[in-house]
């Protein structure tokens, strides 16, 4: 008897939901596509929306059996199952359960920080380590911030790791 792994598929570009929905009709295998939640602007308003947290990619429980190894690669919307020299390559399953601990319902993992557009900050690490400013936007999906710096009188906009600033006094 054949054993199933997860295995990463890579699709076409954003195509995972394409590729959840088809593969949900034609194979019988688990598939887990988490996602993160992520504020975008459009059309000059703030709105809320559920990205892949692997852009390109989601996961597929299966065994690399023929019939199954040929109905996931050639699902609409796949471009590939990941892996070396032709050969896919399992994921491991403690990387796909710590992924699926920090998952919410609907396999959403909540982003969260304690900075704030508008909170004072002071770059701890890296060439500008020691300046202060105004956190001026959180990018969520990088993890970067930007923050608006008083250079020589002028202001100036950095952006930078998220975890390379900590929250001063006013």
């Amino acid at each position: 008897m054949a054993v199933d792994h997860w295995f990463a598929i890579q699709t076409k570009p954003r195509c995972e939901e394409q590729v959840v929905y088809w593969l949900a009709r034609r194979a019988d295998v688990p598939i887990f596509l988490p996602k993160l939640e992520a504020l975008r602007r459009w059309r000059g308003r703030t709105i809320r929306r559920l990205e892949a947290l692997f852009p390109s990619y989601l996961f597929v429980r299966m065994t690399l059996e023929p019939e199954t190894w040929h109905t996931v690669n050639w699902t609409p919307g796949v471009k590939r199952i990941v892996g070396t020299d032709e050969v896919p390559v399992p994921v491991p399953d403690e990387a796909i359960d710590l992924i699926k601990a920090r998952c919410q319902a609907g396999d959403v993992v909540p982003w969260a920080s304690n900075l704030r557009p508008g909170s004072h900050v002071r770059i701890k690490d890296g060439p500008l380590a020691g300046l202060e400013g105004v956190l001026e936007r959180v990018a969520p999906r990088s993890e970067r911030v930007r923050v608006l710096l008083s250079l020589l009188q002028t202001p100036a906009r950095v952006e930078i790791e998220i975890v390379d600033l900590e929250e001063v006094s006013p």
